[in-house]
């Protein structure tokens, strides 16, 4: 999910499932978190008929099918007596969403349907859901707080502009969890995976940020298309994540709440992958999030199709020289939250 205005959003795009390999690796570092919140599902969830598992932000779908995948095989190890599954794969409206029916019609392992809603808005009806999972979704905005004059992403933003960024992530992240607890059945569960900031505000990811930053002004970018090239990305702080105020507003309780350091790039660090496979590593990572927004500043400033795609292709070369240039200045070691929210059981008044 990208901001395209400052009162738009848009889908993925279609380069989502080939350039989202990094991206998988938050989801397979979610699995352990996804096996405990299975085993602290209430057992009145289990009789739901059906039982509605939902995935807010599911993007081109490849890696939502495996997650998904992964939570029905888990019910199924676990001996959970459910009679009907129904997965719910949502994401916006502009979403690529021809990708994501075609896997899931060549898949066909399990019944699904698609929300085309935003999912800072409620989705599916109140005391529906028994499982909700989000994973490197929640840090998109709903919309842009303002252009950046200094970079393209919130991690290097200052003063108003920065206060801006956390007043509007603030704000969604209020929707977020108010429209998940609407929808939560009592007793159902709800898992976050996200990057997070650290406890002296790092994620780890700021130095291959900078760069793409940095290729965008080398590139064949005006100073009007530097200034709206601006992405709709706050990361917030693990602070920020564990809000207890707002858990106890929408009647969620913390299962479990870790703030997890993990190497992404691995095989790089071990030298299980040539340098060129590395930096086209790093480019395909960019491409996934970045893409669509450039796409859209570039094409507001009036510029041709065939234009973009040469700006493309300029940004991405220099992308990967400057990655070969310095391979071990980018750092790998980047942080996850992992939260396990559980909706409160309903007070029976006697």
């Amino acid at each position: 999910m990208v901001a395209t205005q400052l009162d738009a959003t848009m889908g993925m795009g279609e380069s989502y499932n080939k350039n989202s390999k990094v991206q998988l690796s938050t989801i397979d570092l979610s699995i352990p978190s996804v096996r405990k919140a299975i085993d602290a599902l209430d057992v009145d969830c289990l009789s739901s008929d059906p039982f509605i598992i939902a995935d807010f932000g599911c993007a081109q779908g490849l890696n939502s099918l495996h997650i998904m995948k992964i939570i029905i095989n888990y019910l199924q190890q676990t001996n959970k007596n459910i009679r009907e599954l129904l997965v719910v794969h949502n994401d916006l409206p502009t979403n690529d969403w021809t990708s994501i029916l075609k896997l899931l019609a060549d898949d066909n392992s399990y019944k699904s349907v698609i929300s085309d809603r935003s999912f800072y808005e409620q989705c599916l009806p109140n005391n529906s859901l028994s499982i909700g999972y989000t994973s490197t979704s929640i840090h998109w905005l709903s919309k842009m707080p303002c252009n950046l004059s200094n970079h393209c992403l919130c991690f290097f933003a200052v003063g108003d502009e920065l206060a801006a960024f956390q007043d509007q992530s603030r704000l969604d992240y209020i929707q977020f969890l108010e429209h998940r607890s609407h929808e939560l059945r009592p007793g159902g569960v709800l898992i976050l995976a996200n990057v997070c900031l650290d406890n002296q505000g790092k994620s780890g990811l700021e130095n291959v940020i900078d760069l793409l930053y940095k290729c965008a002004q080398q590139a064949s970018f005006t100073e009007q298309e530097l200034l709206d090239y601006t992405i709709p990305f706050y990361a917030r702080s693990y602070k920020e994540f564990v809000d207890e105020e707002l858990f106890t507003r929408y009647s969620l309780e913390v299962v479990q709440s870790e703030c997890v350091p993990a190497f992404w790039f691995t095989q790089w660090r071990e030298r299980q992958m040539t340098l060129d496979e590395f930096a086209r590593l790093i480019v395909s990572y960019f491409r996934a999030w970045s893409e669509p927004t450039i796409q859209q500043t570039l094409i507001r400033s009036g510029r041709a199709k065939e234009d973009i795609a040469e700006i493309l292709n300029q940004l991405w070369n220099l992308c990967e020289q400057e990655i070969k240039q310095q391979p071990d200045h980018l750092p790998s070691l980047v942080h996850h939250a992992f939260i396990i929210l559980k909706k409160k059981l309903a007070v029976v008044q006697e």
